[in-house]
């Protein structure tokens, strides 16, 4: 009898809580039989979210720059009234939400002045090189921000991704475009090498998107996220593009760094001139034994070990390996070719007077002729 009683208060609750859900169910706008996906207008009020983690980090930097004191009329700011040109497109300011992106990495930039201030010290060591570079490929003058916003214009520092060097290659694509990188050697490091290989990288991402700023988009993200993003959301330009926060930044952040570059006066900035800038020579070196020592090679050669070392930091270890190198020596330096013991041009450096056999031979381009130069050979790349 119990066990009965039971089984029918369980059904009238079960029946009870049925009728509640159709009529629950029954306010609800009907959907189409075939929907796989619910759809549902909301109401003004439903559209409020929590900042995002990315937000709130952005705030408390912000918050942190006024607390140290930023530049008088940070809050002031405001973009150039007539149109402004990047790399040969114009960016449409006029666009609310452009313009405010713009704005934020403008903000950011003069708000943190140190930065902008030492690319102005740094600019004469490197950015010559990169301009010639540019020129030479027909490329955008502009460009050379790129590599000012990837490393601060310096020439050996790494990322937490692992990317190095001034245009911060990683290891795959720098393999790609023809730098050694292996336990003797990183031409990451080599402004001269990195900015080759930079060159004909964004050329080919240019070729392939036809727009610098979605070719950009691909340095920075990967050329196959640009792909996928471009194959998903169809054919459309990078400020319309649905990208990485990074991605979306990065145009904007490209942008305010040539603003403040180009007139530093104008957001309160001083023209910082270095005291002096390094100049240097080529040379180059083919190593015919299995190695020789980077301290025995200054030393035959009447260079400062130091200087050596620091202007080449492509250079891994304290010897070069067998094969044939090119380095940079500073200019105030005597010609490798030249020094002690009346050496032949383009003869040299013997490990030891017991030795007959040259440990490399270096030569200095500037002061041959065509025919008495070595011929080029391909990199060796060591395991």
């Amino acid at each position: 009898m119990t066990s009965r009683l039971t089984v029918s208060l369980l059904a009238i609750a079960a029946a009870a809580l049925a009728g509640y859900a159709g009529a629950q169910l029954a306010r609800l706008p009907e959907a189409p039989h075939d929907a796989t996906v619910s759809w549902r207008e909301l109401e003004p009020d439903d559209t409020s979210r929590p900042a995002t983690a990315g937000e709130v980090d952005d705030l408390r930097r912000i918050v942190a720059q006024v607390r140290r004191g930023a530049p008088e009329g940070i809050a002031a700011l405001e973009l150039p009234a007539q149109p402004v040109e990047l790399l040969g497109e114009t960016v449409p300011l006029d666009d609310p939400e452009i313009h405010d992106a713009v704005l934020y990495e403008l903000m950011l930039t003069v708000g943190k002045p140190l930065m902008p201030m030492l690319w102005l010290r740094r600019a004469p060591t490197t950015l010559p090189m990169i301009e010639e570079r540019l020129r030479e490929a027909g490329l955008p003058d502009d460009l050379k921000f790129v590599a000012m916003i990837e490393s601060d214009l310096r020439w050996q520092v790494t990322s937490p991704a692992g990317a190095e060097g001034l245009w911060q290659f990683v290891r795959g694509t720098a393999r790609r475009y023809g730098l050694t990188v292996n336990r003797y050697l990183d031409e990451r490091r080599d402004p001269e090498r990195a900015t080759e290989a930079a060159i004909a990288y964004l050329s080919e991402l240019h070729d392939e998107f036809g727009s610098w700023f979605l070719a950009l988009a691909a340095y920075n993200a990967g050329e196959n996220r640009i792909r996928e993003a471009l194959e998903q959301q169809g054919p459309r330009g990078y400020f319309d593009l649905y990208l990485p926060r990074e991605t979306r930044r990065y145009v904007p952040r490209l942008l305010a760094a040539k603003l403040v570059f180009s007139e530093p006066e104008r957001f309160g900035l001083a023209r910082a001139q270095p005291r002096w800038v390094p100049r240097y020579r080529h040379v180059e070196v083919d190593v015919r034994r299995s190695r020789v020592s980077l301290i025995e090679l200054a030393r035959e050669h009447d260079l400062d070990y130091r200087d050596l070392r620091l202007a080449n930091p492509q250079i891994r270890r304290e010897f070069l390996p067998r094969g044939r190198h090119r380095l940079r020596v500073p200019e105030s330096g005597p010609p490798p070719s030249d020094v002690a013991r009346n050496r032949v041009p383009g003869v040299v450096a013997r490990r030891a007077a017991r030795d007959p056999v040259p440990a490399a031979i270096v030569t200095d381009p500037a002061r041959q002729s065509d025919s008495d130069r070595p011929i080029p050979t391909q990199r060796e790349s060591m395991p």
